[in-house]
């Protein structure tokens, strides 16, 4: 369709270029015409038809002008032929022409498109002066300079040609490429397919890159999603059932201690339950920094310090080396709970992976603009796939077991925490061995 327009553009202006041409030169035959009548009026006049004659000869008219004198009888006074066209004349009207009038006539010579222009000027004897040309000169300069612009067309066609050629190859076929696979993928059941875009422009190129990123993040949230709802579904579906033996326990037994003792732990079961779904709800809401918070100005050195404490008894029994590395010590807006339940969730992980005779040690650092506390251990550490992976919901690294205690949404909670708080959560596997996490947190001074 391009290469058809350029074709036709390249054709109106041939076109154009042509009629411009040949008005321009029929103007300029009319203008030397109406010179020459005027020139030969004047030496008719004056000296008479021998002058007017011998002038004639004597002119370089190079066979394409002539010139007929009619008395003003209306007969032939004298009269020049063209050899290439002997009946010129006979297209001359036969009126009378009034003194100092000028008439045109313009005729098809031949049917090559050659034409015959005349100018008749009328004398003062009531007779007529008519001067003829031919535009065999200017039909074959417009003949040329067609040829030129033909030529010119062409070399203009074959540059535009070029980039037009690169502009499908390049452009409109991968878009288009594009578009039928974005149609393919909004119709067909593939996660995995992607868009393919090899051999565009780097423009395109990337926004394939950018659109597969976000097809992997919709993949990602797929797989994450529906491994969550089977977990769910799996987490809850133990509790429920504990509950309804003890209700139908409690409903089948006369014995009021055991009702009640049914009661009790079906109460505990649901609060299990309960806790659950408030876990993935805080992180849900910590994604989107939406969780409600309670902020206090809270020395985060003394809370860690406090959580470490509570954690001591459980490393003792396990025997592993709980130690605390206080540096320097920040006052901070915080939700206490928040934070103490995020460093809770260090230390369960920290404590469950470390073999007996390990160590965990928690430390803090302060800067200007961040406070950070790290939980290292001597465990197993992370492998390659645990980085990405162990921070969605329902998912544990690779060292975890059925004995390790845990469905996967602590360090969930941790990253949701710190995010609502507009810091970051991150961990990594120690050169030494073992695992480190880490919460880093905005520093914030009292008011004074």
């Amino acid at each position: 369709m391009v290469l058809g327009i350029i074709l036709a553009a390249l054709v109106l202006m041939l076109a154009m270029t042509t009629w411009a041409l040949d008005r321009s030169l029929d103007l300029v035959a009319r203008a030397v015409i109406e010179d020459d009548l005027g020139e030969y009026e004047v030496l008719y006049e004056r000296a008479g038809l021998k002058r007017l004659e011998s002038a004639f000869a004597a002119g370089s008219h190079d066979d394409q002008q002539m010139m007929r004198v009619i008395g003003p009888e209306g007969t032939v006074v004298t009269s020049t032929d063209l050899p290439s066209f002997p009946d010129a004349w006979k297209s001359l009207p036969t009126r009378a022409i009034e003194a100092g009038q000028i008439v045109w006539v313009r005729e098809q010579a031949d049917q090559h498109g050659n034409h015959l222009l005349f100018g008749g000027l009328g004398l003062e004897d009531g007779g007529q002066l008519w001067f003829g040309r031919t535009d065999l000169d200017d039909q074959a300069l417009i003949g040329r300079i067609q040829h030129m612009i033909l030529v010119a067309a062409m070399i203009t066609a074959l540059f535009a040609t070029v980039p037009v050629v690169w502009f499908s190859s390049h452009v409109l076929r991968p878009v288009r490429r594009l578009i039928e696979g974005a149609n393919s993928l909004a119709q067909g059941e593939r996660l995995e397919q992607r868009l393919q875009a090899t051999q565009a422009i780097p423009e395109l190129v990337e926004f394939a890159g950018a659109f597969n990123a976000s097809l992997d993040r919709i993949a990602g949230l797929t797989e994450e999603l529906e491994a969550a709802n089977d977990q769910l579904a799996h987490e809850l579906r133990t509790p429920l059932a504990r509950i309804r033996g003890n209700m139908e326990a409690a409903l089948t037994t006369r014995d009021v201690q055991a009702m009640r003792e049914a009661a009790a732990r079906g109460i505990d079961e649901i609060e299990r339950a309960v806790s659950l779904v408030q876990t993935i709800l805080s992180i849900r809401a910590g994604d989107a920094r939406s969780m409600r918070l309670h902020l206090e100005m809270t020395s985060l050195g003394q809370l860690v310090s406090d959580t470490v404490e509570l954690y001591q008894a459980a490393a003792e029994a396990r025997s592993i080396a709980l130690q605390w590395a206080p540096g320097a010590d920040a006052w901070m807006l915080l939700d206490q709970q928040r934070i103490r339940q995020a460093l809770s969730n260090l230390l369960d992980n920290a404590l469950a992976y470390t073999p007996e005779g390990g160590t965990v040690i928690v430390a803090m650092q302060v800067s200007d603009e961040w406070a950070t506390v790290s939980v290292a251990d001597t465990g197993p550490g992370l492998s390659e796939t645990d980085s990405p992976r162990i921070w969605r919901r329902f998912s544990r690294g690779s060292a975890a077991s059925a004995s390790t205690p845990g469905i996967g949404l602590g360090l969930s909670l941790v990253r949701a925490v710190a995010n609502v708080l507009h810091g970051e959560a991150d961990g990594r596997s120690r050169p030494e061995g073992g695992a480190e996490f880490w919460i880093r947190l905005p520093v914030t001074r009292p008011v004074a």
